[in-house]
């Protein structure tokens, strides 16, 4: 959780200083301004909350393609200025949220678009989320985007797990930098890949398509903003 929290920080102090030019210009999302992106990441907050106290109400008709934007096109009436208070008012409750959460709390059952999780990978959804769309708005504006190890691994891991969720039962085997995911005739297992055995002996890495090195270009891939 601490991860997902600096992740935030850094993004609410992004925010905090961006111009009405700034907020009026475009993303890396079609049609969605950065003010856009913007009133997403508030509508993702408020239904992430709405699901952690219990209420499972927004699954019913829920479409990944279509809610968010219907979304972010209702609160279009609200100036970017003000979303973007709005935006770093929630930044505040989300981060006191996640760094009060306890052991207890992270296996009690919650959602995501993978269906039925449990509330550490809900969690971890609204991270890579967030990682996503920090990229959409800074990289526009020419701004560039700390990269650290501890966020990309599991934004990475989450990007695969939920690609091979919608993709079908198909057993896979694939590596993107140093995550690796398979898949035989049970659940899809994703982990880091070691090179080295506990005794520091070469490990055996069993056989993968290797689809990408770069993990921010895999992560970007498959959310539709490149290509692998």
């Amino acid at each position: 959780m601490t991860t997902l929290a600096g992740q935030r920080r850094r993004f609410a102090s992004t925010v905090e200083g961006l111009s009405a030019e700034e907020l009026a210009s475009p993303s890396r999302c079609a049609r969605w301004t950065v003010g856009d992106v913007l009133r997403h990441l508030v509508w993702v907050d408020l239904t992430m909350r709405r699901i952690w106290s219990g209420d499972r109400s927004i699954a019913a008709g829920f479409d990944p393609r279509i809610t968010p934007n219907d979304a972010v096109e209702d609160d279009r009436a609200v100036s970017d200025d003000e979303v973007r208070d709005r935006y770093l008012s929630s930044t505040e409750t989300m981060l006191a949220d996640l760094e009060s959460s306890d052991p207890q709390r992270f296996g009690r059952p919650s959602l995501s678009p993978a269906g039925n999780v449990p509330w550490w990978m809900s969690a971890v959804h609204i991270g890579w989320d967030s990682s996503i769309h920090e990229r959409d708005v800074a990289l526009p504006l020419g701004r560039g985007v700390e990269r650290l190890d501890r966020e990309t691994g599991p934004c990475l891991a989450y990007s695969l797990v939920l690609a091979s969720f919608f993709a079908g039962r198909d057993p896979l085997s694939v590596r993107i930098g140093t995550i690796e995911l398979h898949r035989e005739s049970g659940p899809v297992v994703a982990q880091a890949r070691t090179d080295a055995d506990e005794d520091g002996d070469p490990a055996p890495i069993p056989p993968a398509t290797v689809l990408a090195d770069d993990p921010i270009e895999a992560i970007d891939a498959i959310v539709g903003r490149g290509s692998v």
